[in-house]
C-alpha cells in the first residue's frame, strides 16, 4: 500500500501518573481524556506509565538478540497453530495474499489455566523459550509490568463507559493475552516483495500495549481517511482499541486502522502485548450499552481471534493445506 502523506495531526499523549496518585478530579480527567481518545483516535501515548527504563531496555535487548540467532535456530522455536515462539519473515498476508516484512517472536501469558481442559488449547500452549542469556526474565519482567498497566488502563476505560473499575478483570481470569517483540528490516531492502512492515489492520485485543524503539513507521488511519504518523517515543507507551473492545462497546469505542512502512532506514523493532479476555469469555455489548444491537451480537471471545490468524497467516494455512491433505 502507498503511503498517504499524514495530515499535521498528533495522536494525544495522556499523562497516566494521575490515576494512581492525584486528586478526584485529576482523576476524572484523566479517565475523560483516555475515554476521549478511545472514541476519537483509537489510539494514545501514555507517559507516567510506571514501567522502569531498565525493564523496558531489557525487554528490547533480549529481542535483538533472538533475532541475531542463525534462522535454522529461530525456525526450531516455530509454533504452528498456537501463536507462540518464532513467526517467520513474510509469514502474514493480507487479503490478496501478499505478505508483510515482518518477523517476531510470541510469549504467551505465563500463568496457565487452571481448568485442565482449556490449558490443553492451542492458544494455551507453552512457549518455547531461545537459547539467549537472560531473554526468559527480562521478557517475563517486561510482560508483567505491561500487563498491570493494561489491567489499569482497561479499569480507566470502564469508569469512562459507566461501568465498575473490575469490569473487565473477570474476563482476564485465564486470559490468553500474549506479548511479541517484532522485527522490520528497512523498507528499501524488502519492498521487492511486500508493500508494507505490516498491512493496515485491526488487532484482534480488547486493547494493545506498544513499545516503539525510537523509529519511526507506525501509522494510524484517521476519520478522514488520512494516515497520522505516530511519533516513536520510547518513554510512552502506544495504547490502542483492539476489534474485542470496540465490538463489547457496541462501536463507541474506535478501533482504528494501522500499518508500519519502514522508512527509518534502519531495523524497527517494536513490542506488542496483546490483552485478551479468556477464550471463552462470551462478549456481549448490552452489558455495556444497556440494549441489543444486531451490528453487534454476542460472540465467543476466542473463536473469533482463531478465526482471524486462519485467515492472514500463511504458515497456519500451510499446516491446514497439510491436515487436509492427510500428510
Amino acid at each position: 500500500m502507498t503511503p498517504i502523506p499524514a495530515p499535521d495531526v498528533r495522536i494525544p499523549t495522556i499523562d497516566f501518573c494521575a490515576y494512581r496518585d492525584g486528586t478526584a478530579a485529576q482523576r476524572a480527567a484523566l479517565v475523560a481524556a483516555i475515554g476521549h481518545a478511545a472514541e476519537v483516535y483509537g489510539f494514545a501515548l501514555i507517559v507516567g506509565h510506571g514501567i522502569a527504563p531498565s525493564v523496558l531496555r531489557g525487554g528490547f535487548d533480549a529481542g535483538r538478540s533472538f533475532f541475531e540467532l542463525p534462522e535454522a535456530t529461530k525456525r526450531t522455536m516455530q509454533e504452528t497453530g498456537s501463536d507462540r515462539g518464532y513467526q517467520p519473515m513474510f509469514d502474514n498476508l493480507r487479503g490478496d495474499g501478499k505478505p508483510s516484512a515482518q518477523e517476531g517472536y510470541t510469549m504467551g501469558h505465563p500463568v496457565t489455566p487452571s481448568d485442565p481442559l482449556l490449558a490443553a488449547e492451542a492458544f494455551h500452549a507453552p512457549t518455547p523459550w531461545p537459547p539467549v542469556v537472560a531473554f526468559r526474565e527480562r521478557f517475563e519482567a517486561l510482560y508483567e509490568a505491561m500487563f498491570d498497566l493494561g489491567r489499569e488502563l482497561l479499569g480507566a476505560m470502564a469508569i469512562h463507559l459507566g461501568a465498575d473499575a473490575r469490569f473487565f478483570e473477570q474476563a482476564l481470569v485465564d486470559t490468553y493475552s500474549h506479548m511479541r517483540i517484532n522485527h522490520y528490516p528497512p523498507h528499501e531492502t524488502v519492498s521487492h516483495v511486500a508493500d508494507e512492515g505490516v498491512f493496515a489492520h485491526h488487532d484482534e485485543s480488547l486493547v494493545t500495549l506498544l513499545l516503539q524503539d525510537g523509529n519511526s513507521g507506525l501509522q494510524v488511519m484517521g476519520r478522514d481517511g488520512a494516515w497520522i504518523d505516530v511519533q516513536p517515543n520510547p518513554d510512552a507507551v502506544v495504547v490502542n482499541v483492539g476489534k474485542m473492545l470496540r465490538h463489547w462497546t457496541g462501536g463507541r469505542y474506535n478501533a482504528a486502522l494501522h500499518q508500519v512502512i519502514n522508512l527509518s532506514g534502519r531495523d524497527r523493532y517494536s513490542i506488542p502485548l496483546f490483552m485478551h479476555p479468556a477464550l471463552r469469555t462470551v462478549v456481549d455489548p448490552a452489558e455495556l450499552t444497556g440494549r441489543a444491537d444486531k451490528a453487534f451480537p454476542p460472540l465467543v471471545a476466542g473463536e473469533a481471534v482463531h478465526a482471524s490468524f486462519a485467515a492472514t497467516r500463511a504458515s497456519w494455512k500451510d499446516a491446514a493445506a497439510a491436515e487436509a491433505a492427510g500428510v
